[in-house]
């Protein structure tokens, strides 16, 4: 036995002609390999599937706001709208500003209602799909129009049915009555069914210009505002993010004073990660404990290989075998268990893991490393446990060895 050649050829003869112990010594291996590879690729398609989740939401928003325990400045129309032109890659700029009113249905019920008012950058928001009409436009805020777009359930209650554009409706809201233009009817929200599932306190809702919605109830839209959205796609935010501080400071003159707070989503984004990698790689801790299971199955047989070979060894030592070439013959059996094993797990994790993510509707996704990675396991798990039965083969003492029966 001089060459590698011959150990694994004598590896593989030894395999051959134990073939159903061999196979329940590489099921253990099969399993372990199999549930983590499965584990891992459900994971990465868990992440896949939850992150492209988040980007369908809408456009990514950076909130920019001023520390109102450093400077009791807001932000101006005129001021926002610089901001807006001084900013590459994004959709706009818009100030959030709500207002909490009533409005009476066609029993002349009376309902709660939220409007949100905002900029047209609003509509890349999460949710905003069109039904009838239109979104308010860029000229609806500069001329300040009293339009509102409006949810289904709010047309559905109000009107007693969907397709409401051009009808008008009075709001109430601070002892200001107002009559508004409906403009477009959009899908309802997860935010709007949650709103109308109050029962008799449901709140219905609707989003219009912030100009027209603080003219009609006495706020000054130049003293109003001392935060605001940038609305942009997420492949450009840290870009967005390296070059908005400066521009704010610049444009508010408060450079230096180090009251410009800025925040994005990037945080929840890396949370959503963490907490998903979390949780997978505990589940994959779990699996491996299989492949535990199934190195020490790789031990148990190789150790009783070597019992039922022993006067084969010691034959082989009495001709002249060196310890090192038992060794590592038995060393290569054990690895090519386990590296065979691996394989069979490996394209039996994918194909299940394929059928799993297709069911629940997953990204399915397989990354190469790690198939790389765990044929390297599975092979490493083979020598790491075949080296005591290797080592108590090569260890025999020849003359005992041929006593035995």
């Amino acid at each position: 036995m001089g060459t590698f050649g011959e150990y694994i050829k004598s590896a593989l003869s030894s395999i051959r002609n134990n073939k159903g112990r061999s196979f329940l010594t590489m099921l253990g291996i099969i399993i372990g390999i199999s549930a983590v590879l499965t584990v891992l690729i459900i994971g990465d398609g868990m992440k896949a599937t939850v992150n492209s989740e988040i980007d369908s939401l809408g456009a990514a928003t950076i909130t920019v706001s001023l520390d109102d325990t450093k400077t009791d400045k807001t932000f101006t129309r005129s001021q926002m709208k610089e901001i807006e032109a001084s900013i590459d890659n994004i959709y706009g700029v818009s100030p959030s500003f709500s207002v909490w009113g009533t409005v009476k249905g066609k029993k002349q019920d009376e309902y709660e209602l939220y409007i949100d008012g905002g900029d047209v950058a609003t509509e890349k928001q999460a949710g905003i799909k069109m039904l009838h009409g239109r979104y308010y436009s860029e000229s609806d805020v500069d001329d300040g129009k009293k339009v509102l777009v409006v949810s289904q359930t709010f047309a559905n209650t109000v009107f007693g049915y969907e397709e409401v554009v051009g009808q008008t409706f009075e709001m109430t809201a601070y002892d200001i009555t107002q009559e508004f233009t409906i403009v477009g009817v959009r899908e309802d929200t997860t935010l709007d069914v949650a709103y109308a599932s109050f029962g008799e306190d449901a709140i219905l809702t609707a989003g219009g210009p912030y100009t027209s919605l603080a003219e009609a109830f006495n706020f000054d839209v130049d003293s109003s505002f001392s935060s605001f959205k940038i609305y942009l796609d997420s492949d450009y935010k840290d870009e967005v993010l390296a070059k908005t501080r400066s521009v704010v400071e610049n444009v508010t003159d408060l450079r230096g004073e180090n009251c410009v707070k800025i925040s994005s989503g990037a945080g929840f984004d890396q949370t959503t990660n963490s907490i998903l990698n979390i949780i997978t790689s505990v589940v994959a801790i779990i699996a491996a404990i299989s492949l535990l299971v199934g190195g020490i199955g790789v031990m148990n047989i190789m150790t009783v290989s070597v019992t039922e070979r022993t006067r084969e060894i010691g034959i082989r030592k009495s001709l002249g075998a060196r310890t090192s070439s038992i060794l590592t013959q038995f060393l290569a059996e054990a690895a090519i268990l386990t590296f065979t094993g691996g394989i069979i797990g490996i394209i039996f994790g994918i194909s299940v893991s394929f059928i799993i993510c297709k069911v629940i509707d997953f990204t399915f996704t397989v990354n190469p490393m790690l198939v790389i990675a765990v044929v390297a396991i599975s092979t490493a798990i083979g020598l790491f446990f075949g080296i005591y039965p290797a080592k108590r083969a090569a260890n025999l003492d020849p003359i005992e060895a041929l006593r035995t029966e």
